[in-house]
């Protein structure tokens, strides 16, 4: 579970699940493990969000979705660098994009090198905008 405070918990689950909704109207699978759900490990990690060309995918995209506050050194030293191990392959890091160059400084200070940071915002309509979500065109 992330270091983040309570009333972002919300926050950051409605992006989870938009990211997975983005995924399946790509007619990709998702699946997503939001507030501590484990509904899908991927290398033994229930990361937030593992999509998939489809249910039998044997390679997925991998993305861990942080809000403001979550972007932080604890973060970075603990759960990304713990990623960073597991994955042999990119993962991705989905960040508010106000925090991009905060989580691009984290990762090189603790030596990330396997991960792209993304971007997400919410949207007054209650909706999410990702930029750069792997697999899509």
């Amino acid at each position: 579970m992330s270091n983040r405070i309570y009333n972002k918990q919300s926050e950051h689950d409605g992006a989870v699940r938009a990211a997975g909704q983005i995924y399946r109207k790509h007619g990709k699978h998702a699946w997503i493990n939001p507030n501590g759900e484990k509904n899908k490990s991927w290398s033994g990690r229930y990361i937030d969000v593992i999509a998939g060309e489809n249910q039998q995918a044997t390679s997925a995209w991998v993305i861990e979705i942080e809000t403001d506050d979550s972007v932080n050194d604890t973060e970075a030293r603990s759960q990304w660098k713990d990623y960073s191990e597991a994955y042999s392959q990119r993962w991705y890091l989905a960040v508010p994009s106000s925090s991009k160059t905060k989580a691009e400084q984290l990762l090189q200070k603790h030596g990330i090198t396997n991960c792209t940071v993304i971007t997400w915002a919410s949207n007054q309509n209650g909706t999410h905008t990702f930029w750069g979500l792997p697999g899509l065109k």
